[in-house]
């Protein structure tokens, strides 16, 4: 009530409390559309979405993640991969596939999807001409260059690394 009385003293007409009154109405918006502005970016960021020049990015649980710089230029840090073991051999495709029958280098997750064990996959123990990977396990033969078990029926893979 003082507050008001003092204004009242200080702002003798009713021109300068319109004016006096437009200007903090103006400031209280102001201040809302901060708080506002403000409330998005926690959203945003606690939940994984990042908004940048009106477009949003959803991230996932093992996915980059971007970082904004205020001249917005845009970086990204890359998650590092999990250790996982390879196998990396050079062969000749010794399945039907469209490669030409030359040397390859590829590199394979040693596992092998028949058996489900790391760490098994022999680099050709039979002797086999084009090269191949074999399960110690199970003894599953797959090709070096397309990882394709060889068998003609069998529709199992490796896993590329």
């Amino acid at each position: 009530m003082r507050i008001v009385r003092l204004i009242r003293s200080v702002i003798k007409d009713n021109y300068t409390r319109c004016l006096y009154l437009l200007v903090l109405v103006s400031l209280v918006l102001g201040f809302m559309v901060v708080a506002d502005y403000a409330t998005t970016i926690t959203s945003n960021t606690t939940t994984n979405n990042i908004t940048t020049n009106s477009t949003t990015e959803v991230l996932g649980a093992n996915t980059s993640m971007i970082i904004t710089h205020p001249n917005d230029t845009i970086y990204t840090v890359a998650e590092p991969r999990p250790k996982v073991p390879t196998v990396t051999i050079t062969a000749k495709p010794s399945v039907a596939s469209g490669y030409s029958y030359r040397w390859y280098t590829r590199t394979w997750v040693d596992y092998c999807p028949n058996c489900h064990r790391y760490n098994c996959l022999l680099i050709n123990p039979k002797g086999v001409p084009e090269r191949e990977l074999t399960c110690k396990y199970c003894s599953s033969d797959f090709c070096g260059v397309v990882g394709k078990e060889k068998y003609s029926w069998s529709n199992v893979y490796l896993r590329s690394a």
